[in-house]
């Protein structure tokens, strides 16, 4: 999903929001659009069958500069059937590093702070997002994450995450992708559909319909991600 946003402005000494237990929520791209908003919803369900978890969040983000912005998630993580479960905050902030096309590939860098609704499990992430276009209709992005847990219920530790997707340039409003997920919860691998419907000038509607499938025994056998984005 295309993500707008990061800063070091993360000292907002955040917040509330448990850390989701499934972390599968897209891939960044390291683009900024000086001046764009974002308005976005996401849905991400995963197994197993008799008790699914479910993980929405409501997004809105800002582009201050050609190469920093800012976003803001409202999170709420339930268990089928029994309500919601803890909801919380994230804020993270985008820099891109490069201009498009001016190396051999773009780069950009992600900052995320996460936190429980008591500050008693808090995450912070830091990814380098990197993008290639590979011929004239492929295109590849890699986010690679380094990520630190504290807190007063969970160990202090260190973890690393990667999050890489293929993309096919098919049409604005229909392109095909695969997405890859690699961390200590998730290891897992599917189809994703991608689109934008323009609404009228400097304003257009994304979204994104993925279905990753568990490569290993920890991660479920299969989940479904939906999101819709408002850009203007």
């Amino acid at each position: 999903m295309v993500k707008g946003c990061i800063p070091l402005m993360l000292t907002l000494g955040l917040l509330h929001a448990q850390p989701a237990a499934a972390e599968i929520r897209g891939i960044y791209h390291p683009y900024v659009n000086q001046g764009e908003r974002e308005l976005e919803y996401q849905l991400l369900w995963r197994g197993p069958d008799d008790q699914p978890d479910t993980l929405q969040q409501l997004s809105f983000g800002y582009a201050w500069t050609d190469r920093f912005a800012t976003e803001i998630y409202l999170l709420a993580e339930s268990v089928h059937q029994q309500g919601r479960r803890s909801r919380g905050y994230e804020v993270e902030a985008i820099w891109q590093l490069t201009e498009q096309g001016e190396y051999w590939a773009d780069w950009g860098l992600l900052v995320e702070l996460e936190s429980d609704d008591q500050g008693k499990e808090r995450e912070l992430g830091v990814s380098v997002l990197m993008e290639k276009q590979l011929g004239r209709r492929w295109v590849g992005t890699l986010n690679a994450q380094l990520e630190y847990e504290f807190g007063d219920d969970t160990d202090n530790e260190f973890e690393t995450g990667l999050r890489a997707q293929l993309r096919y340039l098919h049409k604005p409003t229909l392109e095909p992708a695969v997405d890859l997920y690699l961390d200590d919860q998730d290891y897992a691998l599917g189809p994703t559909l991608i689109g934008a419907v323009r609404l009228s000038p400097g304003r257009q509607l994304r979204w994104e319909l993925g279905v990753p499938i568990g490569l290993k025994s920890r991660t479920p056998d299969l989940g479904l991600r939906f999101a819709v984005e408002l850009e203007f």
